[in-house]
């Protein structure tokens, strides 16, 4: 029982400078652990994700031992800690990585009118490029009031101006909106911000 008294749990996180709660999504993590006094022995870890055992590369120093390993899915996570095959005494570490928290999508392409101006009454698009497939696009276009306006995501055929051939890896964001004024287009992909977004729009009666 004498190193329960003498681990110490992680006291530093590197690169990153995150903690365990706040790691991001596929984004390498480097923690560091003071080993100094905690006899003979090596640090050994296990990370179990939301689907499989994830890989956590360990390098073992007389004072140090660092982790590296890179949460790849969504979902709650348990970094599993041995010291001489017993486990640490606050093991596992448990942690929750979100889909929300990897950044901007910095891949997919915005263009259209309705980026720059919107009018009352008409509907107004928005040309979205290199769209993964799936259904993982959301739009929200809030008022100053923060009032929702009608929104729709048009795939495939059913985009306008758009033929057969042109609609691989397009989506259309068609949306109208109520009144003149000031509104804050937000899109996301799967939770995550697209790069550009969210940005104003104004609008105006169409004459």
């Amino acid at each position: 029982q004498w190193y329960q008294r003498r681990v110490q749990a992680v006291v530093s996180t590197q690169s990153t400078g995150e903690s365990l709660n706040t790691v991001q999504l596929s984004k390498e993590v480097i923690l560091t652990l003071d080993t100094t006094r905690c006899g003979p022995g090596e640090v050994k870890a296990e990370l179990e994700g939301p689907m499989m055992y994830e890989r956590v590369v360990v390098t073992n120093t007389p004072r140090t031992a660092q982790l590296r390993f890179c949460a790849d899915k969504p979902g709650h996570y348990k970094l599993n800690l041995y010291y001489a095959n017993i486990p640490f005494p606050s093991s596992p570490f448990k942690f929750n990585v979100s889909r929300k928290s990897a950044g901007k999508v910095t891949t997919m392409g915005l263009d259209g009118e309705g980026l720059k101006i919107a009018y009352v009454g008409k509907p107004n698009y928005i040309y979205v490029s290199n769209v993964p497939k799936g259904t993982g696009l959301q739009v929200e276009v809030l008022s100053s009031g923060k009032a929702k306006q009608e929104v729709k995501i048009l795939t495939g055929r059913e985009q306008p101006n758009r033929h057969s051939n042109q609609t691989s890896g397009m989506s259309t964001i068609e949306y109208h909106v109520s009144s003149a004024g000031i509104y804050t287009v937000y899109i996301k992909w799967e939770g995550r911000d697209l790069a550009t977004t969210p940005f104003t729009v104004p609008a105006m009666h169409y004459e």
